[in-house]
Formats: C-alpha cells, structure tokens, sequence
C-alpha cells in the first residue's frame, strides 16, 4: 500500500508541475518573443514519476507587422543584448524598444540596448536596416546613430531565465558570439515588427486536459489504496 501511495503521489505531483507549465505559456500567449516551455517526466527507479526538467523551444513565432520604427523582430537565429541595472548583460527575443528621456534605446523593462544608441532630439525619424544599421533623419539628410548586434549561443535552450522575458548565460548555454545581424549565422532584423509567442493554445489546452486527467487518476489511485489501508486495520482489529 505504501508503494501505491508513493507512486500515486508522485503522478500527482508531476500533473501539478505539468499544469503550472502550461499555465505560464498560456499566460504568455500574448508576450512579444516569449517561448514556450514542456515538462520532462521519467520514471523513479523505486516507482512512481518524477519531472527531471523542463525544455523550452526556440522554434520562431509568427512575425507581426506594427509599423513603429522601433519595434523589431529577428527573422532567425540570435537575440538582443540589453544592460542590467546591476551591471552585466542579458539576452531577448522581445524587439519592444522604445527612447528614454535621455533618449537611449532602451525595452520594455528600461534596460538598454547594447551596444548603446542614443536618438537626439532633432531626429524626425528612425530607421533600420536588416543588417541593423541604425540611422536618423534630420535637417534633410541620414545620419549613423548605431549598429545592433545580436549574440548568439551554441545551446539556446541552456540559458537561465530571469523574467521580464530576458535570460542570462550559463554553463549550459556557452558564451555569446556577438556579430552583426545576417553574419555568423545570426538572422537578420525586421523592423517595424514584433515576433510574437510561439505558444500554440490549442497544444496547450490539450496539455491542460491530460494533466487533469491524470492528477484525478492518481487521487483515485490515493483513495482506493486508503480504503484497502483501512480494511486491513479493521481485520486485524
């Protein structure tokens, strides 16, 4: 009975862990860039379940058209660099930029873009190439503002997240290499659109379904082993 209850337990919890996954990609469903993470379950060597991990696919989202200069997909490999307010870098595939009041380039969360550009007052307007040249327009003529750069990591999917939709290196990801967009194997930039989700709501809603299905499963499993439990007291009583 013990074994029962350890296994039925143990499915349950990996059902949990299953649901609040899908949960936090359905919640996503809308984030510029994000991507969606799936559960790893294994088998205990004692019985039972267990979730040994979770995966977060790079597969690319849909490609949204916004027409503002400053909203900026990457059509392929890489991610963008933006400073940390403790120092140090991070990397994202959100292109939500926007200027601050000193006029740096800077996301959704205040950090900036790295390498830094600066818009200056008198700009009219901003444009960037696929190779990430940034320029601005004033007093009739193109002026260089910047370049992006995008880093990119021999394994993608081993970064550490670190919410607002940026992530860090670590061992697992390898270091960066850093080039401009279309060189390196980095893809090049879309400007003047997002990358949406790649979360898929109909996967996720099967996910949902099956979680559910087998956390009710394994509390059946939980009450029929606790009734056999209590019979075999009451035998012996």
């Amino acid at each position: 009975m013990i074994d029962a209850f350890f296994s039925a337990l143990s499915g349950m919890r990996t059902a949990s862990r299953r649901l609040q996954v899908s949960a936090n990609n359905t919640a996503n469903l809308q984030t510029p860039g994000f991507k969606k993470s799936s559960t790893v379950i294994s088998d205990n060597r004692l019985g039972g379940a267990r979730v040994s991990g979770t995966l977060r696919s790079n597969a690319p989202g849909a490609i949204l058209t916004t027409n503002d200069p400053l909203n900026i997909a990457i059509q392929g490999n890489g991610f963008f660099q933006v400073g940390q307010p403790g120092g140090g870098t991070a990397f994202s595939r959100s292109g939500v930029f926007q200027t601050d009041d000193t006029g740096r380039v800077v996301n959704a969360n205040g950090n900036p873009l790295q390498p830094e550009i600066t818009v200056p007052v008198n700009i009219e307007s901003v444009g960037i190439t696929a190779s990430g040249q940034v320029t601005g327009f004033a007093n009739g003529q193109n002026i260089t503002l910047g370049q992006i750069q995008l880093a990119g990591f021999n394994n993608p999917g081993g970064l550490t997240p670190l919410g607002n939709n940026e992530f860090g290196q670590s061992a697992q990801s390898g270091q960066p290499v850093v080039g401009n967009p279309g060189s390196g194997g980095l893809g090049l930039l879309i400007p003047g659109a997002l990358e949406t989700s790649n979360v898929d709501i109909a996967e996720e809603a099967i996910n949902q379904i099956v979680a559910k299905t087998a956390f009710k499963a394994n509390a059946n499993v939980v009450r029929t082993a606790d009734e056999m439990t209590g019979t075999l007291l009451n035998i012996k009583a």
